[in-house]
């Protein structure tokens, strides 16, 4: 089921308590959502339906967000556009290059939720104006 303005998001999460309640959250703000457990499961729901923005967590098993975001790169360069990182780590050197190279925004667990609405709006925006 589609929303009145059609944003739908895609939350991939291997920590179900907080996709839950992100899921809980987002649908009370009016959006639909759909959520994946890993990146392969990602990488599959991404090549069947639009989705206005992908939340990602960048550590994962199976297919982290660093190599599902590399694979929409190139696979799905506006779906990769609307990629929203969030982690529960401190970021390496080498992840933190990632996350700044990728351009894309990326949010700290635990995270506020106005600042999960925040950059949504934005990221949502920008897919709605294109």
């Amino acid at each position: 089921m589609e929303t009145p303005n059609g944003q739908r998001i895609l939350i991939v999460d291997d920590e179900d308590t907080l996709a839950r309640l992100m899921q809980a959250l987002l649908e009370h703000l009016g959006y639909a959502v759909d959520r994946a457990a890993d990146g392969e499961k990602a990488l599959q729901m991404g090549a069947q339906r639009s989705y206005s923005a992908v939340i990602c967590d960048l550590l994962m098993p199976i297919l982290n967000g660093m190599e599902l975001f590399r694979i929409w790169q190139h696979q799905s360069p506006e779906l990769a556009q609307r990629v929203i990182f969030v982690t529960g780590d401190n970021l390496g050197t080498r992840t933190n290059r990632f996350v700044e190279l990728s351009g894309q925004p990326c949010l700290y667990k635990p995270f506020d939720i106005n600042e999960l609405t925040t950059v949504l709006d934005d990221v949502t925006r920008v897919y709605a104006g294109s």
